[in-house]
């Protein structure tokens, strides 16, 4: 009987230590979590950190701080519970159960210093960001953009709201500020299956940063170098007086343009061209780099056919425009005017490279056509010119 005794008690009296216990580190557990929650709730709302946090621009409205606080408390009491929970699992004498818990929960609390550590670099990072991107709004607020704008270009205001501008800017800022930041956070956590790709892709972009200033630089100064040149030559051919011949282009007497407007323009297209193209090339990216380097190899073609054919448009009006006065012949005058345009576009083809067999052959062709209508025509309306030419010279030739 005592054996049976002994065999039924015996393990539930060498196992009551362990549950009393067990029983202790659990209310140690709850009563210490709760006092560090409530110490929490207490110490953040006597610094008043819902407002830091509203002033700060973490939170929106101030009525979150509240809801943050109480998540932090929550977060305290739930991780002491944590740090209590394998001891108290070891009292019921399950090892088998308990180590890989153990386990886990060693590693978790090894990795709060990374956490906690990396939450404060973001923490302080973006307070810092914050604080950079106030400054700049309010120094380019000072600044006065559209007064310098003025001064630069001539023009009253920015085409786009000065508001919103300052708001991009300043927001580019940040996030340039911001990503360095973000990779020492990563970097502190120490998960490198997930924080190296990361960070190689951040410090990609880090190292392509300066380019992309520099090509940015330079389309915004090849920009104010285009308006300015454009100007210059734009007052300088109207004072030269080049518009007067604006009204041969369109072969009109009110011409609805200005010529020298119009090559200022294309003056201004081929300077942001050509800096738009050395952009690409300090980017460095290969395939836009042959792009621009075709563009910039073609440029010259494509100005040389430009002017071929508006100086044979030119050229063919005013032609047209005598020969109209001085033989008040008007489809002579036509025909010149559009056998010169003609002759300029096979000019411009072959300057641009374009299928040149083709059209040499084709201007060929039509050359030789207008060479034998031109034949034909004299031949069978100056028959009688001409055979009155060839009397008076028998006749001259009969008296000697």
């Amino acid at each position: 009987m005592t054996s049976i005794l002994e065999t039924l008690f015996l393990p539930l009296v060498s196992a009551l230590p362990g549950f009393v216990s067990m029983l202790i580190l659990l209310v140690i557990a709850f009563v210490l979590a709760s006092f560090l929650r409530k110490l929490t709730l207490t110490g953040l709302n006597k610094i008043q950190f819902a407002d830091k946090l509203h002033k700060w621009g973490i939170i929106k409205q101030e009525d979150d701080g509240k809801g943050v606080i109480k998540n932090l408390g929550q977060l305290v009491y739930f991780l002491v519970i944590l740090f209590f929970l394998p001891s108290i699992l070891s009292g019921l004498n399950i090892s088998s159960t308990v180590d890989p818990i153990a386990s886990m929960f060693q590693k978790f609390f090894a990795f709060i210093p990374n956490l906690i550590a990396a939450g404060l670099i973001l923490f302080v990072g973006t307070f810092f960001c914050n604080f950079i991107k106030s400054l700049l709004i309010a120094f380019l607020e000072r600044l006065d953009i559209d007064t310098w704008y003025a001064k630069v270009t001539g023009q009253e205001k920015l085409p786009i709201d000065t508001k919103q501008l300052i708001s991009v800017l300043a927001t580019v800022v940040y996030v340039l500020v911001f990503i360095p930041i973000l990779t020492l956070a990563l970097e502190t956590l120490g998960i490198t299956s997930i924080s190296q790709p990361i960070v190689t892709i951040l410090n990609q972009v880090i190292g392509a940063l300066p380019s992309v200033l520099v090509a940015l630089v330079l389309i915004a100064l090849g920009s104010f170098i285009a308006k300015l040149i454009g100007n210059l030559l734009e007052n300088l051919l109207e004072t030269a007086g080049i518009n007067t011949y604006s009204k041969y282009l369109t072969n009109k007497e009110d011409a609805n343009f200005q010529l020298s407007a119009v090559i200022a323009q294309v003056v201004r297209a081929i300077i942001i061209i050509f800096f738009f193209v050395q952009a690409i090339q300090v980017l460095n990216l290969q395939v836009f780099n042959s792009v621009g380097t075709a563009i910039l190899a073609y440029l010259p073609s494509l100005i040389s056919a430009i002017a071929i054919v508006v100086l044979a448009v030119i050229g063919g009006n005013i032609l047209s425009s005598f020969l109209n006065k001085v033989t008040n012949n008007a489809f002579l005058a036509g025909l010149v005017r559009y056998g010169i345009l003609v002759l300029a576009v096979f000019m411009a083809l072959d300057q641009l490279k374009f299928a040149q067999n083709i059209v040499q052959s084709t201007f060929t062709i039509v050359l030789g056509a207008f060479a034998v209508a031109f034949a034909l025509a004299f031949g069978l309306g100056g028959r009688d010119f001409a055979a009155k030419q060839l009397e008076k010279l028998d006749k001259k030739i009969d008296k000697e």
